[in-house]
């Protein structure tokens, strides 16, 4: 129930306010949305989930790669220059999906056409928020990127963040 209020009542209201005051604050609103969601959806792990979705923004691969990963992570090159080899390798280690969307709408595809029990999902403040609301009800956590050449471009995630947060749901879990 909280949760449902939170998807439908308060982000709806908070993304509102975001949009009044200036980026700084509305980036801060939007991680809080982040953090309660993620809060929420951690407590009403009971079950080791049966799968379990890593979904990434696509801005995530280094913008001059040649290899297109929207169709198959696996399509990673794997040198280093972004996060995607570490994120592909993670996904083997524990077993589960590993998708690169480019955009919302693939996204929400994806999910719809996968069904994952849990889906962690890595992208900006607003794409997660925005993201969590479309695919209601499925369960999602979501991990911010770091945007040092700015938005939509060569982003960065903490690979050792996703771990734990992937430990931390498996390992609280009932096998």
């Amino acid at each position: 129930m909280k949760r449902r209020l939170l998807i439908h009542l308060g982000f709806p209201a908070i993304t509102i306010l975001g949009k009044i005051l200036p980026e700084r604050f509305s980036n801060k609103f939007e991680q809080w949305k982040i953090d309660f969601n993620n809060r929420l959806i951690k407590s009403k792990i009971v079950k080791k989930p049966k799968s379990l979705l890593l979904l990434l923004a696509h801005c995530l691969q280094l913008e001059e790669c040649s290899h297109r990963l929207t169709k198959d992570v696996f399509n990673c090159a794997g040198c280093g220059k972004c996060n995607i080899a570490d994120l592909v390798k993670i996904s083997e280690k524990f077993g589960i999906i590993a998708k690169v969307a480019a955009g919302g709408r693939l996204a929400k595809r994806l999910v719809k056409e996968l069904r994952p029990d849990l889906i962690l999902a890595v992208a900006c403040e607003r794409e997660l928020t925005e993201g969590i609301s479309a695919v209601y009800p499925y369960k999602v956590i979501g991990v911010t990127n770091s945007r040092p050449c700015g938005p939509c471009v060569n982003t960065l995630v903490d690979v050792k963040k996703i771990e734990r947060v992937l430990q931390d749901v498996l390992e609280k879990t009932i096998p």
